[in-house]
């Protein structure tokens, strides 16, 4: 199993079994906003004075781009010594989300160890990377020593079947997945996903689905077919087989919604057809990049965006926003009457804004959709794709199975590899 293969590369050729505690050395840690400055100050109270390798070490400035208080504008400030003290990478507010940046940065190079001190670090599994979120303690210790600890985690293989609908997307996949088998098979767990229809997604599409693995309960999260895998020194000798594997058959499977207020609470859209949508917002790390902006950008292109429906796209890094302007996508959106926002977290983070009106129906492309998770307890949040949050704005409901299949006509949704416009 991949997980097992990259540990073992990392120690030696060492083969540890599920269960183990092992130390790996890492090659890259990344920081947020949000928790650099709790980070700075275990710094100062243990009197730590260096770290193992500043240029491999990074603060990503994107929860709080637009500082909407001094209390944040403060915490930024404390960030921004630390990085100066220590001689960090500091990646501004405005380049964008860490795990889109990291990227394109190749900090989630396959067969590398990457922590980030957010959750949904995991999203470098796309690329076969074993990225890990972790807490302000251990995110301190690798920073000191260059190296992490981790309990081995047992592998279940998620085997794909079938091709879907055309207008489904990836994010479609991973609600359906956690509406089919919820998140007890997967707790602490490696996911690999496998079949012909993961081995063809984009960069792109893959990152939405391994953004996700939190959501899912499992410890990280790897998809057949990435990228350059073939650099990772696979050890078949004495293999070990997953705990479990799992099949999903997508045949045919149609676009899915996740209800308020859990990810795994989901169904196909057209059980909603007609529910009112008063707020759409397209971004979050796990659909804010290219090909999400460029699905928009095409159902809104030369319509209106329906009276009454706030909408709000962030691109997921500068390069993102960068490439969509030169596409003409960021004109389309906004003559279509969208906000478009600096690169960021933006609205997922629930301070930043901007913050749903009591009653609020949401549609967005998030991760999740906890109570309160965009900043109002009284408004109910429901998790779609990028082309289905497009549709919502555009209608002001949620659309039938006629409108899907009308403008899944015209657009060619399917993400695969041959057909991705690559942001590098």
């Amino acid at each position: 199993m991949l997980v097992d293969d990259i540990i073992a590369a990392k120690t030696n050729n060492t083969r540890s079994q599920p269960g183990d505690i092992v130390t790996i050395p890492v090659d890259y840690v990344y920081l947020q906003d949000g928790n650099s400055p709790t980070i700075a100050k275990v710094f100062e109270k243990e009197g730590f004075e260096q770290v193992f390798d500043p240029s491999r070490i990074g603060v990503f400035f994107d929860h709080s781009v637009i500082w909407p208080n001094k209390e944040i504008s403060n915490r930024i400030r404390e960030a921004m010594d630390f990085c100066n003290r220590f001689g960090l990478r500091m990646f501004r507010s405005g380049e964008g989300i860490s795990h889109v940046v990291a990227i394109e940065e190749g900090w989630f190079a396959p067969g590398a160890i990457t922590l980030g001190t957010d959750s949904h670090t995991c999203t470098g599994g796309a690329l076969d990377c074993l990225a890990l979120g972790m807490g302000a303690s251990d995110v301190v210790a690798a920073m000191i020593t260059g190296e992490t600890w981790l309990r081995v985690p047992e592998t279940v293989v998620i085997n794909v079947k079938g091709l879907p609908h055309p207008a489904t997307c990836a994010k479609d996949v991973i609600l359906y997945a956690l509406a089919t088998f919820g998140q007890e098979p997967f707790l602490y767990r490696s996911i690999e996903w496998c079949g012909p229809w993961v081995r063809d997604l984009s960069v792109d599409a893959r990152s939405t689905i391994a953004s996700m693995a939190v959501e899912m309960g499992a410890k990280c999260c790897f998809l057949e077919g990435a990228p350059h895998s073939k650099e990772i020194a696979r050890l078949e000798v004495l293999g070990i087989p997953p705990v479990d594997e799992l099949e999903l058959n997508i045949d045919g499977l149609m676009p899915y919604i996740a209800r308020p207020h859990l990810p795994q609470n989901s169904g196909p859209v057209t059980e909603l057809s007609e529910t009112e949508v008063n707020y759409v917002f397209v971004g979050s790390c796990t659909n804010s990049r290219f090909e999400d902006i460029s699905k928009v950008a095409r159902v809104l292109d030369g319509r209106q965006i329906a009276p009454g429906v706030h909408c709000l796209i962030t691109p997921g890094s500068r390069r993102v926003f960068e490439a969509a302007s030169e596409a003409g996508h960021i004109r389309t959106l906004m003559n279509a009457g969208a906000i478009v926002t600096p690169p960021g977290c933006g609205a997922c983070l629930g301070t930043q804004g901007s913050i749903p009106a009591d009653g609020d129906k949401i549609v967005s492309t998030m991760n999740r959709n906890f109570k309160g998770r965009m900043g109002n307890r009284d408004s109910e949040i429901y998790l779609a794709s990028p082309f289905i949050a497009a549709l919502c704005a555009l209608e002001g409901r949620v659309p039938s199975a006629q409108q899907i299949d009308e403008f899944s006509t015209d657009l060619v949704l399917l993400e695969t590899r041959d057909s991705q416009e690559e942001v590098t």
